[in-house]
């Protein structure tokens, strides 16, 4: 079976980071590490007290971008907006594309 190659367009800094990782600059992360912060995000998700009930109208093509990411993450697509949710009324949820500046600058500072 075939894989439905995705019909949306990327943003310039996500064509960048493209480019990159097609170039070989950047390196997965250990095996480890990735199961460790998928259980860490599920034990968070269900940690938590879930005492309010919440109704969202979404627009069709996020809901499926968010679904993408939660299979590839390997949990729920509710335990991924939940926890997107909780970090940012936490104020946990971190900036993505200034994470990624800085990573840039710190990969290129090592392998320089």
């Amino acid at each position: 079976m075939k894989k439905k190659k995705r019909n949306f367009k990327l943003t310039p800094e996500e064509q960048l980071i493209e480019s990159e990782i097609e170039q070989g600059e950047w390196k997965p992360a250990p095996d480890k590490l990735i199961n460790k912060l998928k259980s860490e995000m599920v034990q968070a998700a269900k940690s938590h007290n879930k005492d309010a009930r919440v109704n969202l109208r979404l627009n069709a093509d996020d809901v499926t971008r968010i679904r993408e990411k939660a299979e590839l993450e390997g949990i729920p697509y509710q335990t991924l907006i939940a926890s997107v949710l909780h970090k940012y009324a936490t104020d946990q949820l971190l900036d993505e594309k200034a994470v990624m500046t800085v990573i840039h600058k710190i990969s290129k500072k090592i392998a320089s």
